[in-house]
């Protein structure tokens, strides 16, 4: 047997419901009336906007890095690898405040032209200040592995 509490309790929840429903059904129509009204007829198509311009979430530009401007990051990296010799291209990118790939870029660049030179390999290189002539592309061996290995086949025997 329901006392008068609980019967009051499930009237309440129950026009809680109903007029909860209502509110999302006027939402919906409200959604629907946007969508129609503005003349598409249909919902708009997901991928590329209409206009053919970007999609969301990219940032405005050309998306490029301008000669200039990594011009410019080379200036500043160069004036820091002078002061202070011997860094990572990250922590380099950290002190000038330039952007990690564009401090890449600029630093193959200063490489190339011998602003720049290099030691160490993958995570371990560090920058030093060049000699200023370009960088020499490396010699290929005279011989190759099939040269070195009749090399080693004639020590052995």
């Amino acid at each position: 047997m329901q006392s008068a509490t609980q019967a009051e309790i499930k009237n309440r929840i129950a026009s809680f419901v109903a007029e909860l429903d209502l509110m999302v059904r006027k939402g919906t129509l409200e959604a629907l009336h946007g969508i129609l009204g503005n003349g598409a007829g249909v919902p708009a198509r997901r991928g590329r906007p209409a206009g053919g311009g970007r999609g969301p979430g990219r940032p405005k530009g050309s998306g490029r890095r301008s000669s200039a401007n990594v011009d410019e990051a080379a200036a500043k990296i160069l004036s820091h690898v002078q002061a202070n010799d011997g860094q990572g291209i990250s922590a380099i990118a950290d002190a000038t405040g330039v952007d990690l790939k564009t401090a890449k870029k600029a630093a193959i660049r200063m490489l190339a032209s011998g602003q720049l030179k290099k030691s160490g390999q993958k995570r371990g290189t560090v920058y030093h200040v060049g000699s200023g002539r370009p960088a020499r592309a490396a010699k290929a061996g005279k011989r190759g592995k099939r040269g070195r290995k009749a090399k080693r086949g004639k020590k052995a025997a």
